[in-house]
């Protein structure tokens, strides 16, 4: 779903038109809740990605990732393993006596924000509806005092859906046992 699809679908739940005109009124904010909901699924579900990233004077600058990393999960050169720990600012990883060079590092990442009509949330298939649920929870809690007493159910179904949602999926690596004495 783009963006503009999870504003659609969240207008029609909430019995409101979906004409340009409404989705001009509505798209900044329930952009920032697709944004919120997208953030928070990321979090449940911790999606990886694999890059190549330069290694110069034995450290990585994390912010030349193709997205944010929240947490460096595997370094290596080769096949194999390299140990690594924070660097001297939270930007950077350390890899003590290691030569310069290039290395492949898995990390925990968050998705891209939101902000175009096509702009399509970098999770998988099964958390869009869950974004387009949390958008009409977040609306619904901040009416007024009639509307918010929906809010509930929505947050409970989102909620659920989110536990639903396997961790780790597509990783093969994520539940392998190591015996590493």
């Amino acid at each position: 779903m783009t963006l503009n699809d999870i504003i659609v679908a969240a207008l029609a739940q909430l019995d409101r038109g979906h004409d340009a005109q409404t989705l001009d009124v509505w798209r900044d904010k329930f952009a920032r809740f697709a944004n919120d909901g997208a953030a928070d699924l990321a979090y449940a579900l911790k999606p990886r990605r694999t890059e190549t990233a330069e290694i110069r004077g034995g450290l990585i600058d994390l912010s030349g990732l193709g997205r944010e990393c929240l947490k460096a999960l595997r370094v290596s050169r080769g096949g194999k393993e390299l140990p690594f720990h924070q660097g001297g600012s939270t930007g950077l990883l350390s890899l003590p006596g290691c030569p310069d060079g290039e290395a492949e590092i898995t990390y925990q990442y968050a998705p891209r924000e939101l902000s175009a009509a096509t702009d399509v949330p970098e999770l998988p298939e099964a958390c869009h509806a869950l974004i387009v649920t949390y958008v009409v929870a977040r609306e619904r809690a901040s009416g007024d005092v009639s509307v918010q007493r929906g809010a509930g159910i929505y947050f409970q179904l989102y909620e659920a859906g989110k536990r639903l949602l396997p961790p780790h999926r597509g990783c093969p690596d994520a539940y392998r046992i190591v015996n590493r004495w």
